[in-house]
């Protein structure tokens, strides 16, 4: 008698789910538009899932190609930045006709480049077929990199500032004293500025800039800023100069070519005749 009315209790229990059911289908079917919603809704998840992936996708293969654009947009709009300044008679405008429209600005990619050595070089993927010379300059908008040494027709070979065989002509401030610079030949950060007067004074955190008396780079590029300053045999100091640019986090540089380079040289090749 027990089973019975617990089989009678069971079948009783489904029978009201059952019919539950079947109300809330019915009630469903009968509001369009709140099935309209629930499926709107349901669809706009997933297109949102989708179309975020494939960005997601998107983005990350365009990475390269946006780093290469970012790294020339930083070296140009730096370049016309002193343009313009020059333009509205701030310091330095004797020297910032040189900067933008008389050098070439051309994005390269570092194929290899070595770092531990005590000459260290580095291939980029651009040559002679993309208008590239030797002796133009390679940059970051962080500051200098090294200088083209060979051509290929489709490759350049240079060599960095952490090679001693390269100096650059500097600057210790916007008017300081103009110095040479080069490698400190130990870390990959660090370089010293030498030949420095005695009597021009230098302060620990002053910006190092390039001087532009070369047919290579052109006047104020940042490269780094003084830290120890000592004097060298009682005549001359030096200073310790911490780099800017990271050498360990180099992918994207910019090759400097110097449009007036052949003009200038011949130029001085007529004046030692």
């Amino acid at each position: 008698m027990a089973d019975s009315r617990k089989r009678k209790s069971v079948v009783a229990a489904a029978a009201v789910f059952v019919i539950l059911e079947i109300a809330a289908i019915f009630m469903l079917s009968g509001s369009r538009s709140l099935q309209d919603i629930w499926i709107n809704k349901a669809s706009h998840r997933t297109l949102a899932t989708l179309w975020r992936s494939g960005e997601s996708v998107r983005n990350y293969f365009s990475l390269d190609k946006q780093n290469k654009s970012l790294t020339t947009d930083n070296l140009i709009l730096s370049a016309r930045i002193r343009e313009l300044g020059a333009e509205a008679g701030t310091p330095g405008k004797e020297l910032a006709d040189t900067v933008f429209g008389h050098f070439r600005y051309i994005p390269a990619t570092i194929v290899k480049m070595s770092r531990n050595t005590q000459h260290n070089y580095i291939i980029l993927d651009k040559g002679s077929a993309d208008g590239i010379r030797p002796q133009s300059g390679i940059i970051t908008s962080n500051g200098v990199v090294g200088v083209v040494h060979l051509v290929d027709e489709h490759y350049s070979y240079g060599i960095t500032l952490m090679n001693p065989m390269l100096s650059v002509s500097a600057r210790v401030g916007k008017a300081g004293p103009v110095a040479t610079l080069g490698w400190d030949g130990h870390s990959s950060n660090g370089a010293v500025l030498r030949n420095l007067p005695l009597h021009h004074s230098i302060a620990k955190g002053d910006t190092v800039w390039t001087s532009g008396f070369s047919s290579v780079f052109p006047n104020d590029i940042p490269i780094g800023v003084a830290d120890r300053v000592r004097m060298v045999d009682g005549s001359l100091n030096e200073a310790d100069v911490e780099l800017f640019q990271d050498f360990g986090a180099l992918r994207y540089v910019v090759i400097i070519d110097n449009l007036d380079r052949d003009e200038i040289s011949a130029l001085e090749k007529e004046a030692v005749q």
